[in-house]
């Protein structure tokens, strides 16, 4: 019963799985796990794995793969919900393995390859987990231009990646005809001339609205005179005037909300106007953006 027990324990923390030398390790004789195969108690999932119970969550499969796999890390889509990456679809078991060995799991999805990096491999809960920025080239794999660009840039405006790290890992694993490397180095070639690259896409959008617009760059991230520690998404210092880009992603609690008024409150007592503009405002009323900033520098 005592081994029992401890194969049992053991089977939860690997997805319901052991291996065979595992079950021996916890007291079982070959006949004992030959009996439990035989009956249908244990089912084999190939040679040297077995099932001693399902479970049916993905972080579970997850775990039951990394167990029974030779070199088995998670990846891709399960990558991205260990590290919170947004935009991803969630709930799915996903790991790579190298090239040379099995390609194939019952309810996780297995990629092979050979250029997994051990840099490239971090341990998130008991399980090996790709870096963001390696999730990141295989997620460019499998996921269209216009869906990595969303994630990336939130990535990168949440200041949870850099441009220059992401090119390393690129630079290190770049070859001909890898999938996902022409869509990445697109998007490093952009964004490594951008004047702020951890910009969001509405800040992005934005500048781009004023700069078609034929108006002047303001100053971006520029510093409140009253308060060094404080900024403005932009400004155009002489006309004492501030933009600020109000995204509904960053701005929906009540508390931020509330801080933004109070921050327009302290800059009118400063003899400053503050302009808010959405991301309705700059995509579907770009011509509105500009004349309502025109006509504030004219003023």
């Amino acid at each position: 019963m005592d081994n029992e027990r401890k194969i049992n324990q053991l089977a939860a923390t690997q997805g319901g799985v052991v291996r065979t030398e595992q079950a021996l390790a916890c007291g079982m004789t070959y006949s004992q796990v030959r009996y439990r195969v035989n009956t249908g108690t244990w089912i084999r999932v190939f040679r040297g794995v077995l099932r001693v119970f399902d479970m049916t969550r993905a972080r579970d499969r997850l775990h039951a793969a990394v167990a029974a796999l030779p070199t088995a890390t998670v990846s891709h889509e399960s990558a991205a919900e260990i590290h919170a990456i947004p935009n991803v679809q969630r709930e799915l078991a996903v790991v790579s393995v190298h090239t040379r060995t099995t390609h194939s799991f019952n309810g996780v999805k297995v990629h092979r390859n050979h250029d997994l990096d051990p840099t490239h491999v971090t341990h998130r809960n008991g399980l090996p987990v790709t870096t963001v920025p390696r999730t990141i080239i295989d997620l460019a794999a499998v996921l269209t231009a216009r869906h990595m660009e969303s994630i990336i840039d939130d990535l990168l405006a949440a200041k949870r990646l850099a441009i220059g790290e992401l090119g390393d890992a690129v630079d290190l694993v770049s070859r001909r005809g890898k999938p996902g490397s022409t869509l990445l180095h697109e998007f490093l070639a952009v964004r490594s001339n951008d004047p702020d690259p951890t910009a969001t896409p509405l800040e992005r959008r934005g500048f781009q609205v004023l700069h078609e617009g034929g108006l002047p760059a303001p100053v971006r991230e520029y510093r409140m005179p009253w308060n060094e520690h404080r900024r403005f998404d932009a400004a155009y210092p002489k006309a004492r005037l501030a933009i600020e880009w109000d995204s509904r992603r960053w701005h929906t609690q009540v508390s931020a909300f509330e801080t933004d008024r109070r921050r327009d409150r302290e800059a009118a007592a400063h003899g400053w106007r503050v302009l808010r503009f959405t991301w309705q405002d700059v995509e579907l009323r770009p011509h509105d953006v500009v004349s309502t900033v025109r006509k504030a520098l004219e003023r």
